[in-house]
């Protein structure tokens, strides 16, 4: 019975899961969707590109045990472009022209 309850305790107590975001990466000053922008995740070192909608999706570390999930840095790059680093993004990004 004792094991039960310990399983139950740590199942209650655990927050095992990772933020993440999506959205669609846009030209700020014009709201063209930009394709092929470079996007990668600070912790884990995982690169991904937008498609040719604009489209990205990222998650950060996974995280047990923990009050909450960990925070995760995506930065987003793309030749004549400034590059953005945001934490914790979810949504559209929009990037300016350098």
């Amino acid at each position: 019975m004792k094991f039960i309850y310990y399983i139950l305790v740590l199942a209650l107590l655990s927050c095992e899961g990772e933020k993440g975001g999506d959205g669609i990466v846009f030209e700020k000053k014009t709201a063209i969707v930009l394709d092929s922008v470079m996007y990668k995740c600070i912790e884990t070192g995982e690169i991904k590109y937008t498609d040719s909608l604009g489209s990205w999706e990222m998650y950060g570390l996974f995280g047990g045990c923990v009050s909450e999930c960990p925070d995760f840095r995506v930065e987003f790059s793309k030749t004549g472009y400034v590059t953005k680093k945001i934490t914790n993004p979810d949504g559209n990004i929009y990037l300016d022209k350098e």
